[in-house]
């Protein structure tokens, strides 16, 4: 029994398999067919009839004019005629001799497409009218084959025609007229109480006589194929006509259509070539006998048939769509739309009218509707995709790990130019592939709302400086300006997300650049400290009036006033203005928004995804700030963004050999007010006065009066006196000679330091006159060393960089045990020099077991430990290191790519002490040792 009913389990199992195998794509086709059911519905509804009519009436036009048929001849009661007959009613006896002309040119039939009932005009005779009309109803008995009509009135009740002339015409149809709410007409009805159509009348009378015209029975209306635009009908004037202005054989064997034509007074329609001026409705009778005599009235599908054709498409174009790319699914969505209308185009001219808007709604529908499917499968498999991207971050950060620290150590030793060059563009452009992965993993994590912020020392300086520097080659290759300042407030150094605010000034800086092509690009950073402290998110203060009257009311040109009493948290701004194109107002409300730009044009002239200002604004608000703008159009953009920090505790002394310089008096030759602030700032904390200039002549009348220690001049004031722009070409080196010489014989000492504010381009080397050249834009550690060179000779020569802690320490660092779990070697290199240039020395497991047998040997105050190894994980071998009595408090440090905040936590709860992400910072892994209790201890 045991083994018959296993045998059933498999074979259930394998039918189970073998049929969700065969009918695997029912779920393909699934929200398609849910999709066009939703549409017939609605077209059961009569819910896409308007869009119907539109539609048709394009196709018509797009399709062209086919030609009025020829047998059939229009005459009109015009404005002409009436301005000689009188107005509308006319008399019939011109009818009667309209109709004795026709007799006499043997028309085939002659319709009247006008109401010839009882109605008699204000004070007419009796008498009289009815002699006209027995005079008329002889001339239609000997016609013989003249038609006229009837209609209803608004109550209801028919209007027909004197009985005289009815019983004289051959027949008499109905003037009915279905006049769409759009204002044109579509359909005719083929009986009314029995009565045809006049225009199916006509016909009828004309198979008489002529040859036999096929008229459709089946149906209870006929669909109108407008041939084209009425004047492309013959039509004659009803007067040109009685005046014998014919050709009687012109008329021989034609359809006359006799109608008011009038340009008022009387029912007007709308055709599909004719939409604007609306045109008489005796046309309406003439396109119904064109069609019948052509047989080309439109035959359309029934609403069953498109409903089956829908639902059959729509599910087929589901399982087409199903888990495809979202520009694929609209490529063939708009392919098979197009595919469409073309059809409906061809199938229009052979007289058969299929639906456009409909099917063109069902494909937009459906492709919608995959699309949505798709993105409610994509936040479905949120989980899938966050342990995706934890898997690329984690494989793309430990190759990225070792490119940054291994470039950061070359530049360490002695290295010529050129290879320190070659390193530094290594380390620079690891920092710059590290920035773009994280702008593509950041959007994600803010979507989803795993952001992680950290607090670590931050020196504003060097952050902004070092952002300046990866736009430098692009604003120098444009002949922009790159200048920042910083104002004497501002805290050095601040408890912030250094990554975080870099990627915001990076992301501002580049769009400024990309979009100026002439002028400058500048960042000003101004603080307020905030007392009492804020919440973290709170934007009180925050508000753009409240930045706006700051910068308004700031005081650039006065001495700094001191900062407040310890003030325990600050609100700073950054402003980073350009001279660029400038942002239209109608766009500035979707500025920020994911993958918005500021118009088309500017997507495709200077390309981006859009997601830069999103990102930053977001981030913004994460550090406890906000993001806006003002600009205005063709004259540049100023965005502002503000974030909240703590005072850092290790603020950034003044070096200490450049105290020789207290007193000494500069001047600062230089035409751009925001770098002349930031020189003046800079170095008023040394003591160092700055006058400052703005061209060479006001330079020259200051030098006249006062005594300078040295100059500070920037290149562009060198440009020659014709030269139209201070940004314009640098000047030649015999031009750049000529002014320093002038200067050092304004001053009366040709030894007088000159410091040169150049171009990143300039190439040239520097004239002889010229004491140290300071690349634009200027940072403040090569501002201090340029300085040296006006320091008296007896100042004391700066020690030389220090790697790692004071060598006092070096004993406590060689009694700290530390072991490396690293599976990767190249990374197990890197790790292990960190700990070099830091002080220590460490052993070097490549797997979690590697560890566990090492921690049987040996006991270990740190391990640095990788979350992803193979055999044995990080958080598996730390959870079994938990486990064992000796081992309680060994302190064990993540060191790993992956950089979610779910993936930190998991170390945590696996009982570690630390986490660190790579790239690994050789700071943040000093102060992760010190950390340490072991270190504490030994301390």
């Amino acid at each position: 029994m045991p083994i018959a009913s296993q045998l059933g389990s498999q074979l259930g199992r394998q039918l189970g398999r073998q049929l969700v195998s065969r009918f695997r794509w029912l779920h393909r086709i699934v929200p398609g067919l849910m999709v066009s059911l939703l549409v017939v519905m609605l077209l059961q509804l009569n819910a896409w009839v308007p869009m119907e009519r539109i539609a048709t009436s394009a196709l018509m036009r797009w399709r062209g004019s086919v030609g009025w048929d020829s047998r059939v001849v229009m005459i009109s009661v015009d404005d002409k005629t009436l301005s000689q007959l009188g107005q509308f009613p006319i008399s019939r006896d011109y009818y009667a001799n309209l109709l004795q002309l026709l007799t006499q040119s043997d028309t085939s039939a002659v319709v009247f497409n006008l109401l010839l009932a009882d109605i008699q005009s204000a004070g007419a005779d009796t008498a009289e009218s009815a002699a006209v009309d027995a005079r008329l109803a002889q001339a239609m008995t000997d016609h013989g084959r003249v038609v006229i009509g009837q209609t209803w009135g608004l109550s209801g009740i028919a209007i027909e025609p004197l009985p005289i002339l009815e019983s004289a015409a051959i027949a008499t149809g109905h003037l009915r007229v279905q006049i769409d709410p759009d204002g044109l007409t579509r359909r005719i009805e083929l009986l009314v109480e029995d009565i045809p159509a006049l225009g199916i009348a006509a016909v009828q009378v004309y198979s008489l006589e002529k040859e036999l015209v096929s008229i459709p029975t089946a149906l209870s209306e006929i669909q109108i194929n407008w041939p084209g635009p009425i004047s492309e009908l013959t039509t004659l004037s009803l007067i040109n006509v009685l005046n014998g202005q014919f050709s009687p054989s012109s008329l021989k064997d034609k359809i006359i259509v006799v109608g008011y034509g009038a340009t008022s007074g009387r029912t007007h329609l709308r055709t599909p070539f004719d939409s604007r001026a609306p045109v008489p409705g005796g046309y309406l009778q003439a396109a119904v006998i064109d069609n019948l005599l052509g047989q080309r009235w439109l035959r359309s599908p029934s609403k069953n048939t498109v409903a089956l054709a829908l639902l059959i498409g729509g599910s087929l174009l589901g399982g087409l769509f199903y888990r495809r790319e979202v520009g694929l699914q609209l490529m063939a969505g708009s392919a098979i739309a197009l595919s469409w209308l073309l059809l409906c185009v061809v199938a229009l001219r052979c007289s058969y009218l299929l639906p456009v808007a409909t099917p063109l709604i069902a494909v937009g529908a459906v492709t919608i509707g995959a699309i949505i499917l798709g993105r409610l499968q994509a936040s479905a498999l949120l989980q899938v995709r966050s342990a995706f991207l934890s898997t690329v971050s984690h494989e793309i950060r430990t190759p990225l790990n070792a490119i940054i620290n291994l470039s950061e150590m070359l530049q360490e030793t002695p290295l010529d130019h050129r290879q320190r060059e070659f390193a530094e563009t290594l380390y620079n452009s690891s920092q710059t592939l590290m920035v773009l992965i994280n702008d593509i993993l950041d959007f994600s994590k803010i979507e989803s709302g795993r952001l992680l912020i950290e607090k670590y020392p931050v020196c504003l300086n060097e952050t902004l400086e070092r952002s300046l520097e990866m736009l430098a080659p692009r604003a120098t290759r444009k002949g922009l300006e790159l200048v920042h300042s910083i104002a004497p407030t501002t805290p050095a150094v601040i408890l912030s997300d250094p990554v975080r605010l870099q990627q915001i000034l990076l992301n501002l800086l580049s769009n400024a650049v990309k979009f100026t092509e002439a002028g400058e690009v500048s960042v000003r950073v101004e603080a307020i400290a905030l007392i009492p402290p804020t919440p973290l998110f709170s934007h009180q203060r925050s508000t753009l009036k409240h930045w706006a009257y700051h910068w308004k009311n700031r005081r650039t040109s006065q001495q700094p006033t001191a900062p407040p009493p310890a003030p325990s948290r600050y609100e700073i701004c950054f402003a980073i203005s350009d001279t660029g194109i400038g942002i239209a107002p109608e766009r500035m409300a979707q500025l920020f928004e994911p993958f918005c730009q500021g118009s088309v044009s500017t997507a495709r002239k200077y390309g981006g995804t859009g997601l830069g200002l999103s990102i930053s604004k977001r981030l913004s608000e994460y550090l406890g700030g906000n993001l806006w703008v003002k600009s205005s159009l063709g004259e540049g953009s100023t965005f502002y963004f503000t974030v909240q920090a703590e005072l850092a505790a290790n603020r950034q002394p003044m070096p200490s050999y450049l105290t020789g310089l207290s007193g000494t008096h500069l001047l600062l030759i230089d035409p751009n007010p925001t770098r002349r602030n930031y020189l003046d700032w800079q170095l008023q904390p040394l003591g160092i006065s700055i006058t400052p200039a703005d061209s060479l002549s006001a330079a020259l009348r200051l030098m006249r009066n006062t005594a300078f220690d040295g100059i500070i001049l920037d290149e562009a004031v060198a440009v020659p006196a014709h030269q139209p722009s201070l940004y314009g070409p640098i000047a030649s080196a015999d031009s750049l000679t000529q002014r320093l010489a002038t200067l050092h014989a304004a001053a009366g000492c040709n030894q007088l330091p000159i410091i040169l504010l150049s171009a990143l381009r300039s190439t040239a080397s520097p004239p002889a006159e010229v004491t140290a050249t300071l690349w634009k834009p200027i940072k403040q550690a090569a501002l201090y060393q340029s300085l040296r060179f006006i320091c008296p000779t007896d100042l004391p020569i700066p020690p030389p960089a220090a790697v790692g802690l004071v060598a006092s320490e070096g004993d406590r660092r060689a009694c700290l045990t530390i072991l490396i779990a690293e599976d990767n070697r190249i990374n197990q290199r890197v790790a292990l020099r960190l700990l070099e240039l830091l002080g220590y020395q460490a052993d070097v497991a490549c797997s979690g077991k590697a560890v566990l047998a090492a921690l049987q040997r040996q006991r270990y105050d740190v391990i640095l430990m990788d979350m992803r190894m193979p055999d044995t994980d990080g958080t598996t071998a730390t959870r079994q290191i938990r486990q064992m009595d000796q081992h309680q408090n060994t302190w064990i440090i993540a060191m790993t790519a992956s950089t979610t905040r779910q993936d930190r936590q998991r170390c945590f709860d696996a009982g570690m002490n630390d986490y660190l992400t790579k790239p690994i910072k050789r700071e943040v892994l000093a102060q992760a040792l010190q950390r340490c209790p072991a270190m504490q201890q030994k301390i």
